[in-house]
């Protein structure tokens, strides 16, 4: 896939339906299902861009209550990830610094670990 065309999709009449507001597609996707309008897309796109078909990216248009709320949802959910890489490159840093002066089991022990996860972290697995 060289590039991906983004439309916006709206729920309209219990039918999602989708616009691509650049005019590369021009239209509307109409289905009752997300999956289904990404499906029949994905095949438009095959269709008119055969040698090099583009992608499929929806950016949602949803009522202000709902979007609110998913927008909630995606900063904790980042933030959920970068705490999670910040945790895993600690533990391997604790572990290391643990074991060069106490034995596994006895590092495992300070961490709230297995000694096998200990042993691991150590060794960069």
């Amino acid at each position: 896939m060289s590039k991906t065309i983004t439309y916006v999709v709206t729920f309209e009449n219990e039918r999602w339906v989708s616009r691509c507001p650049t005019g590369e597609v021009e239209g509307v996707g109409v289905a009752r299902s997300l999956s289904q309008l990404e499906r029949d897309l994905a095949e438009i796109h095959t269709w008119a861009w055969p040698e090099n078909t583009p992608g499929v990216e929806f950016v949602f248009d949803l009522p202000e209550d709902v979007a609110a709320v998913v927008a909630e949802y995606s900063r904790e959910k980042e933030l959920a990830e970068a705490h999670t890489k910040r945790v895993a490159e600690l533990a391997v840093k604790a572990a290391k610094v643990l074991t060069s002066h106490w034995s596994e089991p006895d590092a495992a022990r300070v961490m709230g670990l297995s000694k096998q996860r200990v042993h691991q972290l150590k060794v960069g697995a």
